[in-house]
């Protein structure tokens, strides 16, 4: 039975205004084409249906018998889509192919099959369902998406990035009649992510997370595309954001594992990329470079970046700045015990705020390394005399969401997540153990400021003077 609505590109049982700027539209662009005189059979198609949807009694007939043919046809797409859904795709594609051959205008169905068929890795007949979507004139936005997820499959760049482009301004066009279409914004976002303009696609991921703040799917998203566009801090607490929502989601693990690798923290990289693979294991990719990782961590032992990251100092001293440059963030300091100690500007308290010079007094801590010692908490003398570092006691946690409680030293609940403590923390985790952390306020469930721990390590005895080994 011939759909005369879907002839007008309109809903099924539209209006009769709708049904007339339909006609009127679809009459102008087939009269107006290159070639009008081949367009008068589908003019004359379209006059006919038009008359009758035009003639009240004609009509409440004709859409008696379409709602029961559009009926059957409802339970034959449900009963597809369910094969779909427990795995069965060549019943489903049995099933769609015969709900098309009924009714080949609806769109569903194409995408429907479309998705089963690259589900079963038939990339080329995925292809041909989407194109045919295409041609219904319906949901052009998503069947453009469709065929450029397919083409990237294919290793076909030039096509997907068509195709995107195309989704992406069909979104685009969406979104300027309905602002709001949270859809369409999703969409567009990642094909921006896909495409590589990760600003872009930053900036609408932002914007979705001031509507919907606790969405976890939003916040890995942002996480990811920051960690593309090297906000690797930034990338790390939205990354925690959606594990405290979601915990244990393999994506956002799998991102945060890429941040901190990305940061040369290689243990807390290795520890995370693994919880990501007990929860999603088939990641051929993930095991590979976990791999690689490890066998970096055998060649050169903790990076600098992860002895600043956790600064357990064997002493505190004061000293002078040999050299320094802000260039590169690399220098030497030197002091009575030790002539030249490493400097990273990542240990440098404040550093975005002051600027450090050869012969400046500083004080610091040293953390003996097997290549050379190494600066940790430096700060000019005369600068802030306090640290950020507080005392407190692992009060509670929890081994499978990977969360905790701290009891801050003036008795303050503070919120942590397994992924801010060093590995020698994780190591020995037990109640009651003394450690030492920072803090950042985030925002809670209740729009409230929620004050999270980070840089949680083992609290130890410091020692006044570092004598040489010899």
């Amino acid at each position: 039975m011939l759909n005369l609505y879907q002839l007008f590109g309109v809903a099924n049982f539209s209006s009769f205004e709708e049904i007339a700027a339909a006609y009127k539209q679809k009459h102008t662009e087939l009269f107006s084409s290159d070639s009008p005189l081949a367009n008068i059979p589908k003019l004359r198609e379209l006059k006919d249906a038009f008359d009758l949807l035009s003639n009240d009694e004609k009509r409440e007939e004709y859409d008696e018998k379409l709602g029961e043919f559009l009926e059957e046809l409802d339970e034959k797409f449900a009963e597809a889509v369910d094969d779909l859904s427990r795995g069965e795709l060549q019943k489903s594609i049995d099933k769609l192919n015969w709900c098309i051959s009924k009714n080949p205008g609806e769109p569903d169905y194409y995408e429907t099959i479309g998705l089963a068929q690259r589900l079963g890795n038939d990339y080329d007949g995925a292809l041909r369902s989407f194109k045919q979507g295409l041609k219904t004139g319906q949901r052009k936005a998503f069947f453009h998406r469709n065929l450029g997820d397919i083409y990237r499959l294919k290793h076909d760049e030039d096509n997907s990035d068509t195709h995107y482009l195309e989704a992406a301004e069909a979104f685009k066009e969406l979104l300027q009649v309905d602002p709001k279409n949270v859809d369409a914004m999703e969409q567009l976002a990642d094909i921006y992510s896909r495409m590589n303009f990760f600003e872009e696609s930053l900036d609408l991921y932002t914007q979705l997370l001031k509507r919907f703040p606790y969405a976890a799917a939003y916040h890995r998203a942002a996480g990811g595309v920051m960690y593309e566009l090297d906000m690797v801090e930034e990338a790390e607490t939205h990354l925690l954001e959606a594990l405290r929502i979601a915990p244990g989601d393999s994506a956002a693990l799998l991102f945060l594992g890429l941040v901190y690798f990305k940061r040369r923290l290689l243990g807390l990289a290795v520890q995370t990329l693994r919880d990501s693979l007990k929860n999603s294991p088939d990641q051929p990719e993930v095991v590979q470079l976990v791999v690689q990782i490890e066998t970096i961590r055998g060649e050169i032992g903790r990076t600098v970046e992860e002895i600043v990251f956790d600064p357990a100092p064997d002493a505190y001293v004061e000293g002078l700045v040999k050299w320094y440059n802000p260039e590169t963030g690399m220098g030497v300091l030197t002091c009575a015990e030790y002539p030249e100690v490493l400097l990273h500007y990542s240990a440098i308290k404040n550093e975005a705020a002051i600027e450090l010079k050869k012969g400046d007094a500083v004080r610091f801590g040293i953390v003996k390394d097997a290549a050379s010692p190494i600066a940790v908490q430096v700060e000019k003398i005369g600068e802030s005399e306090a640290s950020d570092a507080m005392p407190g006691k692992i009060e509670k946690y929890d081994i499978e969401k990977k969360i905790g409680i701290i009891r801050a030293h003036d008795g303050r609940e503070i919120f942590f997540a397994f992924s801010a403590l060093t590995e020698e923390a994780l190591e020995n985790l037990k109640p009651d153990m003394e450690i030492l952390f920072e803090s950042k306020s985030i925002t809670g469930l209740s729009d409230n400021a929620v004050e999270q721990a980070t840089r949680i390590r083992m609290r130890k005895k410091k020692i006044a003077v570092l004598q040489p080994e010899s």
